[in-house]
């Protein structure tokens, strides 16, 4: 956002007392509408930064709408820049006809010229008060060259964060360029933090010789001290005029652990947005946190919005006792009134007069609880777990600061069996006496009737505005499940073909066969004969491997004892497919089988393959040749194995992290990319980010996402010699209902495909 000091009075309503909070754009819903009406009543589309002008106006960064979107201080918006197609077209012409590409961030000064971080054009561009929009910074191509020449004409590497400061100057961040770059008033870039390279050294040297990483929001104050949202160090950083950078706030480490202490030694979780008020005192939108932080004049660090539980809830009452989602963008208006871009709830949200308002402090509180956990549960039955909250004292406790969050062992499910394990409630409207009464943090939960036998120990938190540092605030809750012994033989499965092997003459693919027992039957038969007869035009070549899936164990392919028979017609497996013995088997047991066409093989698909396993009838087994062989092959294999554990509701995570070596004779120019996304998780952004052997930057792609976010496809330019390698990983994030276990995201390369791999995430229990 700006660092302007001359901003009007926004569209905040009037007459809400101090503190409380208000929808002043965005009905919660993404999209798009219409402009000229009320900006409460149409949509947006993840608003991410904000900015106040002299008069008042507002100015939302509507990324994923491609717009920048204005509301004036009656509050009713209109579009100044931005026609909501994705693309650059040119520069001269009026702001409202032209293209942008998901705009995070926006400042003004106080000519009233809009400044719009152009982020997948890297570029920044300003719009004039008569509307007409020019490029200010940035060529159009990622990359660095260097410092000292004219803006216009240097590379950048995905702009982000922006602000201006009262002499003109223009800063901006780099968020893959890990730096800050200022750009004065003649048109003339140089770097003011960062090296380039991503990570964190230390503070009290020249900020242009330490690191960022992935910086974000940036403010300016009156005095010229530039501010930076350090997203990827969980920190906030401050340069001064003569250059020198420190830490102002984050102690490095993501989290949250408590307000009213010194900002630099608590946690931040991934801060993006920085504001500041006439005072100096520093707002962020901390928004892994959920929550709006203000840092003081000394150094304090509070929360003013958010009780650090991802949601919405309605407006009007307390901004600290409301819920936010992803708060990124913030700005102040000349009456103290905060503006917060709720990127998740695609709104943007006021709080009134905020830089004048103490937050207030809750009454002290003394809560425990009284465990309510049986002793055994047989599985497939229904029971109650959790604990009655009590009030030790000294001060009655309103209900609505008090949460308590029930985090399930592995395999129960809260009621109705949706799979969430991570249950909470929150006592709204209700009084905690002294010594008096008590609130219901009891769940009904469920013991699936697959669950194995043993101890499963459930946690459970009693938090008081959002504060878990009480006494007595974690219960620990463990359940024995009692269950049969496993008895069963391979009778008990159900055996199907989960994956049909496509590929052209010549060229290699896996199929899958997946193993799965009724629910409340274990299967253990031992070692068993599994013969496998390849369908016409295919043979089996290479080692087939096994895996369990639906466990929180995570994926370890195992290779299985196997023969080849009758020049490859013939696939002999001998082994124990054993399932729900114990937590690690739970789920279905997956086969991964390579075959090959022949190279003599005819179009067409082919479904005379079979399965034989133990005394099981035969299953069909099917295979598909399409027409002319690629000359093309690759081998696609995952690697950052310590990426891929993710807990519900992250957002901008990486976990899959796939390399493609060009296993062909020819270079692989331009090939379609398709990654599918499971259930539980989503794409996060229209891009996807390469990384090239040889290649010191990455290069980040347009893709295409499918309207439910979870297919993702990109026309990427590998430019792969044979032997090399490229990897991607693409921007994810979790639902917060997701199931924990182990999935998988799987890639197509080329169409038709002439390569395919997975990668393997753990969705870890909240």
């Amino acid at each position: 956002m700006a660092g302007e000091s001359n901003t009007g009075t926004g569209p905040q309503p009037i007459g809400l007392p101090h503190g409380a909070i208000a929808t002043v754009a965005g009905n919660g819903t993404a999209g798009y509408l219409s402009d000229g009406g009320p900006a409460p009543l149409t949509q947006l589309n993840s608003p991410f930064g904000l900015a106040v002008d002299r008069q008042g106006n507002l100015y939302i960064a509507d990324r994923y709408n491609h717009r920048v979107r204005k509301v004036t201080p009656e509050g009713i918006i209109t579009t100044i820049a931005g026609n909501g197609q994705a693309g650059y077209v040119s520069d001269g012409g009026p702001a409202v006809a032209t293209r942008l590409s998901l705009p995070p961030d926006v400042a003004v000064d106080d000519a009233g010229n809009v400044y719009i971080t152009d982020f997948g054009n890297h570029r920044v561009r300003k719009v004039t008060p008569d509307g007409i929009i020019t490029t200010v910074a940035g060529n159009g191509e990622a990359g660095y060259i260097s410092d000292g020449g004219p803006a216009v004409a240097t590379r950048l590497n995905y702009p982000h964060g922006i602000a201006v400061d009262r002499e003109g100057n223009l800063y901006f961040s780099e968020m893959n360029g890990h730096r800050v770059r200022k750009v004065t008033p003649d048109g003339i870039i140089t770097t003011v933090a960062g090296n380039g390279q991503p990570g964190y050294v230390s503070d009290g040297g020249p900020a242009v010789a330490t690191r960022l990483s992935t910086p974000s929001g940036l403010a300016v104050d009156p005095e010229g001290n530039l501010y930076i949202a350090d997203w990827g160090n969980h920190r906030v950083r401050k340069v001064t005029r003569n250059g020198i950078i420190t830490t102002i706030a984050g102690n490095g480490t993501g989290g949250y652990v408590s307000d009213g202490g010194p900002a630099a030694v608590t946690s931040l979780n991934y801060p993006h947005g920085v504001a500041l008020d006439a005072a100096g005192n520093l707002y962020i939108g901390d928004s892994g946190n959920h929550r709006v932080r203000r840092v003081s004049t000394t150094g304090i660090i509070t929360t003013v919005a958010g009780t650090g539980i991802a949601g919405y809830i309605d407006d009007g009452g307390p901004a600290v006792s409301t819920r936010l989602y992803s708060p990124w963008g913030v700005a102040l208006d000349a009456a103290g009134n905060l503006y917060i871009g709720d990127y998740s709830n695609h709104r943007v949200r006021g709080v009134t007069a905020v830089a004048v308002m103490t937050p207030p402090l809750l009454p002290a509180a003394d809560l425990y609880g009284e465990s309510v956990a049986p002793y055994a549960v047989p599985r497939g039955q229904m029971f109650d777990l959790g604990v009655r909250i009590k009030n030790r004292g000294p001060n009655p406790v309103e209900g609505r600061f008090v949460t308590v969050v029930l985090n399930l062992a592995d395999g129960l499910e809260g009621i109705p069996g949706n799979g969430d394990r991570r249950l909470s409630r929150t006592f709204t409207g209700q009084q905690l006496l002294p010594h008096q009464g008590s609130l219901d943090g009891v769940f009904r939960v469920s013991a699936p009737g697959t669950m194995p036998a043993g101890i499963c120990t459930s946690t459970l938190e009693i938090q008081y505005s959002g504060e878990i540092n009480l006494k007595d605030n974690v219960e620990r809750l463990p359940v024995t499940i009692v269950v049969p012994a496993p008895v069963g033989d391979e009778t008990a499965l159900t055996v199907i073909q989960d994956t049909i092997p496509t590929a052209a003459p010549g060229q290699s693919a896996v199929f899958t066969v997946k193993y799965i027992s009724g629910v409340d039957r274990p299967v253990n038969p031992g070692d068993i004969v599994q013969r496998f007869t390849a369908p016409s035009g295919f043979t089996f070549r290479g080692r087939p491997t096994y895996a369990y899936y639906e466990t929180t164990h995570g994926v370890t392919p195992v290779p299985l004892d196997h023969s080849i028979e009758d020049s490859g017609q013939t696939l002999v497996i001998t082994a124990n497919p054993h399932l729900n013995t114990t937590a690690s088997d739970t789920g279905s047991l997956v086969y991964f089988i390579p075959v090959q066409a022949r190279t003599d093989a005819l179009p067409g698909r082919y479904d005379n393959g079979s399965a034989s396993i133990g005394r099981l009838a035969p299953i069909q087994i099917s295979g598909t040749i399409t027409g002319a062989p690629s000359p093309l092959t690759a081998r696609v294999v995952q690697t950052k194995l310590e990426k891929a554990r993710v807990r519900p509701g992250q957002q901008w995570v990486y976990p899959a992290v796939l390399e493609i070596t060009n296993t062909s004779r020819r270079a692989i120019g331009t090939e379609q990319i398709t990654l599918t996304a499971p259930q539980g998780m989503r794409f996060t952004e229209d891009a996807l980010t390469l990384w090239r052997d040889g290649s010191s930057q990455e290069v980040v792609g347009a893709a295409q996402r499918s309207p439910d976010g979870r297919r993702l496809t990109c026309q990427a330019q590998l430019d792969t010699d044979p032997g090399k390698w490229v990897v991607l990983y693409p921007a994810m994030e979790v639902d917060s209902s997701a199931t924990p276990g182990t999935v998988r995201v799987s890639l197509q390369l080329g169409n038709p495909p002439f390569a395919t791999g997975h990668a393997s995430i753990v969705i870890e229990t909240p």
